[in-house]
């Protein structure tokens, strides 16, 4: 599979209004959880079903309201914390996406998750929520079982010397950039001024140049998330 397709993969979608991704909020700042709701209520396809400070709240309304994706404060001033409490709610139904909103620049805790426990996960930083599409693109992109990281920490990152991202062409790593950053093929396409059949063209090579196997239990652009986030480091 190389463009982004919801229909072909397993997603909580449907289980409220059809076309309507459901949307959990878990904030304990009142003011940003308020900001956070009046924004997405601009987005006709989101339904914010529920707005909790806490991490019990959470697993609690999760379980109630079968919310497709959990807008998730790490730092949540009590027990369990943000992280605990999203591994919670994924063992319950591991299909509801997850997007971990932090003030902290690090890559690592989505880079050490298992491929096979991966599906789902987004990485924002608070401070890049006031750009609405790159919101938007992260709850779509977890609603639809993809994993991505937040575009502005992808730019401070470059392939490790010695790495299998050396494999790859200029053009492939800037492809595979956006890939981790939730683009999906059209948004790169317009983003580089080319066709989308030459994008996924391109990001089919990607997948052959690292192995990256088209069939199996884990998605391949999930995998190449992965390996962009696992292969490269913070520029000096």
């Amino acid at each position: 599979m190389t463009s982004v397709n919801p229909n072909n993969l397993e997603t909580r979608q449907g289980m409220g209004k059809p076309g309507i991704t459901r949307v959990l909020i878990v904030e304990d700042e009142p003011l940003f959880r308020d900001l956070l709701q009046t924004t997405l209520s601009g987005f006709a396809h989101i339904e914010v079903v529920g707005a909790v400070d806490n991490g019990l709240d959470a697993i609690r309304l999760a379980e109630e309201k079968a919310p497709d994706v959990v807008l998730m404060d790490i730092e949540l001033g009590n027990e369990p914390d943000g992280i605990k409490a999203a591994h919670l709610i994924k063992a319950a139904d591991p299909r509801v996406g997850v997007v971990i909103l932090s003030m902290h620049r690090d890559k690592e805790y989505l880079a050490s998750i298992p491929e096979s426990r991966a599906a789902g996960w987004s990485y924002m930083l608070k401070q890049s929520l006031r750009d609405k599409t790159a919101l938007v693109r992260a709850i779509e992109g977890s609603a639809w079982g993809l994993v991505s990281m937040d575009p502005s920490i992808i730019e401070a990152l470059r392939p490790r010397k010695r790495s299998v991202l050396e494999r790859l062409t200029s053009q492939q790593i800037l492809v595979l950039e956006k890939i981790a950053g939730g683009f999906t093929d059209a948004a790169i396409a317009r983003k580089f001024g080319i066709d989308e059949a030459d994008v996924q063209r391109l990001i089919g090579m990607i997948y052959e140049d690292l192995g990256i196997e088209l069939e199996g239990g884990v998605d391949p652009r999930v995998r190449a998330t992965l390996t962009y986030l696992r292969e490269t480091s913070t520029k000096s």
